[in-house]
């Protein structure tokens, strides 16, 4: 029974972790993981723990439920907001190389091989599912689009998105 517990015991209990991992399963945060949904369960329920009324005739364990779900969704709705992300997390990717970059001709050639490499994949820099993933981002489809057409979940695409802006600021 809550009453009868620390919010040690709340947060080491079986029941209340079950509780916690089967509401952040039910949901996706861009750019996060399944272990992110689940921190964001526990702070509702040290929220829960610490708001919780035992004279308004509910039970711990259904308040606890909905303060979990709640900050999840905070938690998500936060996430796609990107109001903290870094400007320089994007990655444009340009067909020519801009205006006063670098204004040589072999400047420009060296540049489009490069891109070109990419698309094509020629030193298999990418696996199979990135290079896809790839070719569909410079087509301007959308993570949920790719996931759809490549049977995928938005996670997996997001993971293919991040492995490919890291092997593209590597080279």
């Amino acid at each position: 029974m809550y009453q009868d517990k620390t919010l040690e015991q709340i947060l080491e209990d079986n029941e209340y972790k079950e509780l916690v991992k089967s509401k952040a399963a039910l949901y996706f945060i861009l750019g996060g993981d399944r272990e992110d949904l689940v921190q964001e369960g526990m702070v509702g329920l040290v929220k829960a723990y610490n708001s919780f009324d035992q004279d308004k005739n509910a039970s711990f364990k259904t308040y606890a439920s909905h303060c979990i779900e709640n900050e999840i969704i905070n938690a998500i709705k936060a996430a796609a907001r990107k109001k903290h992300s870094p400007l320089n997390e994007s990655l444009e990717i340009p067909e020519s190389l801009p205006a006063g970059r670098m204004s040589s001709p072999e400047d420009e050639l060296i540049y489009k091989e490069f891109w070109d490499n990419l698309k094509t994949n020629k030193d298999n820099i990418f696996g199979k599912l990135e290079h896809e993933v790839f070719l569909r981002l410079l087509q301007g489809e959308t993570y949920l689009e790719i996931a759809s057409v490549l049977s995928k979940t938005p996670k997996q695409i997001d993971n293919a998105i991040q492995r490919i802006k890291a092997k593209i600021k590597k080279l």
